[in-house]
C-alpha cells in the first residue's frame, strides 16, 4: 500500500467515526465474528428443527432414532457438533477482542 493510500484510509476511517485504523479494524472484526456465529447458529437451528432435540439429547437417543438412516445421522452428528465447535471456538476469538 502507498504512502498515499494509507493517508486515504486514515481519513477515511476518521470520517467514519473511528479513532484509527486499529479501532475500526477491532469493530470489523467483530462484526465479523459476530456474522460467523449467526450461521453456525442458523445450521444448529436447522438440525434441531430436523431431529426435534438439542445436540445432547439427540447424542443421548442415537441408537433409538429410527426416523433417519445410519449414514444420515453420522453425517449429521458430525456436522451438527462442527457446528457447535466453531461456535465455541469463535465466541472464544470474540471475547478476546472484546476483552
Amino acid at each position: 500500500m502507498s504512502l498515499q493510500q494509507t493517508e486515504a484510509l486514515a481519513a477515511t476511517i476518521h470520517e467514519l467515526g473511528y479513532d484509527s485504523v486499529e479501532s475500526f479494524a477491532l469493530v470489523k472484526a467483530r462484526e465479523a465474528l459476530q456474522a460467523e456465529i449467526k450461521l453456525y447458529q442458523h445450521e444448529v437451528a436447522e438440525y434441531e428443527s430436523k431431529y426435534g432435540m438439542d445436540f445432547q439429547t439427540f447424542q443421548t437417543n442415537f441408537d433409538i432414532i429410527s426416523t433417519f438412516g445410519l449414514f444420515e445421522k453420522e453425517d449429521d452428528r458430525m456436522e451438527w457438533n462442527a457446528c457447535l465447535k466453531g461456535i465455541e471456538l469463535v465466541e472464544n476469538k470474540l471475547k478476546t477482542l472484546s476483552e
